[in-house]
């Protein structure tokens, strides 16, 4: 499964908004128009997202990302003596390239989201790094418990599996070159 395919399926997905004002009466919106203010709804996320948009809703805090959220992210990933994998919510890279395509967007006319941007882009390439080699250490080792996979996200089983993969047919390949020599 691609990311593509990874993000239509997390803008399908079920996700919670809070209702902020009274949604209309429309034969579309049947379903949500009993809502309240200030009640959790549960809609696919391109809804909710054109529900935030036209100030019907808002996201709740955990389900957004944040420099603040990312700036805790990249505190524990880079602990210096670290070599655990953190849990990251499962659909965070879905929500970080939204967050980043936002920020990319609000950064044309605003200076000090320019600045946003370009320090959240920083704390993610950070972020990724880190990941990315505790996930190639694991991948090379012999069987890592079943915890440390759960704590992957999707993206990173699948790149985990492809590298874990890669790396047991090159040691088979360069043993078994060695034992026939």
């Amino acid at each position: 499964m691609s990311v593509d395919d990874v993000d239509f399926d997390f803008e399908n997905s079920q996700f919670r908004v809070v209702v902020t004002r009274e949604l209309p009466e429309t034969p579309r919106m049947a379903k949500l128009s009993s809502a309240k203010v200030g009640q959790e709804v549960v809609v696919p996320y391109w809804t909710a997202k054109e529900l935030v948009q036209l100030g019907y809703a808002r996201f709740r805090e955990e389900d957004v990302l944040t420099y603040n959220s990312l700036s805790k992210i990249h505190w524990r990933e880079t602990i210096p003596a670290s070599r655990q994998l953190p849990a990251l919510q499962a659909n965070f890279y879905c929500l970080l390239r939204r967050h980043l395509a936002e920020l990319h967007q609000t950064s044309k006319q605003d200076q000090v989201k320019l600045r946003e941007l370009e320090r959240s882009e920083s704390l993610v390439r950070d972020i990724v790094n880190c990941r990315l080699r505790k996930i190639v250490s694991i991948a090379a080792s012999p069987t890592p418990s079943e915890e440390v996979i759960q704590g992957l996200t999707y993206e990173e089983r699948v790149l985990y599996s492809t590298l874990n993969k890669t790396i047991e047919n090159w040691k088979s390949k360069l043993l078994g070159q060695e034992l026939k020599a």
